[in-house]
């Protein structure tokens, strides 16, 4: 992920992220709401079957999914998206969520005690990262903060409480799916973000708001709130 002080929209490589996102979502649907009978043959190799209402639960967490990232991608969102970025991004996230979305729905174990803590941590994940990104879009709107870093709301607990977020929710949306290998997609995406993406992202940071930042990171834990 690239950090660049340029203020683009980039409509055509948000459209085609979300469209990604969208086609996995309907496709998932369609192969654990439909009969196998009724699916083509194409599609019966990759029937999903398994508990209903695991099923239902899993549909919801991606329709939700989908619905956060419409807001983020096209409202809070304002550097450019590169098509290259774009087309990684969106085949990275349209295999995990498929990946959820097929190991999870073939499942038959019946919703649990674990079930309704993975949601509600998929639940407070979502929260703490869309209304962190909220909080500070209604800052950033302000004519008398333009050019000015956003410490305040959740950020003051984490420097990056939005990514924390991520994380929460999809150890959730993994622990929803019964396979205990599906957790390894929440451990790759958190050291993806403490070695790759909070480095760019602070370095970014630094130097277009410099001596604020400082302050700011000296005062701050980075990724995790009370830890690091």
């Amino acid at each position: 992920m690239l950090f660049k002080n340029e203020n683009e929209f980039s409509l055509f490589p948000k459209c085609f992220f979300l469209a990604a996102i969208i086609f996995v979502t309907l496709l998932a649907g369609h192969l654990m709401f439909n009969d196998i009978d009724e699916l083509s043959s194409f599609f019966k190799p990759y029937a999903i079957n398994g508990d209903f209402k695991r099923q239902v639960v899993l549909m919801f967490c991606l329709v939700f999914y989908a619905s956060r990232l419409v807001v983020t991608v096209f409202v809070f969102l304002k550097r450019k998206m590169a098509w290259s970025e774009m087309l990684i991004v969106s085949g990275l996230m349209s295999f995990v969520l498929f990946s959820f979305a097929k190991d999870g729905g073939n499942s038959y174990q019946p919703i649990g005690v674990l079930d309704y803590f993975s949601i509600l941590l998929y639940l407070i994940g979502s929260w703490l990262n869309t209304f962190s990104e909220y909080t500070r879009y209604l800052w950033k709107s302000r004519d008398e903060n333009k050019g000015r870093l956003y410490t305040k709301g959740l950020f003051k607990y984490c420097m990056h409480i939005n990514y924390f977020g991520d994380i929460l929710l999809f150890i959730g949306f993994a622990m929803l799916t019964r396979h205990l290998s599906m957790l390894v997609i929440p451990l790759a995406m958190a050291l993806n973000f403490v070695f790759f993406i909070i480095p760019r992202l602070d370095k970014y940071l630094l130097n277009k708001y410099g001596q604020e930042f400082k302050e700011y990171a000296q005062t701050t834990k980075k990724f995790i709130p009370g830890i690091y």
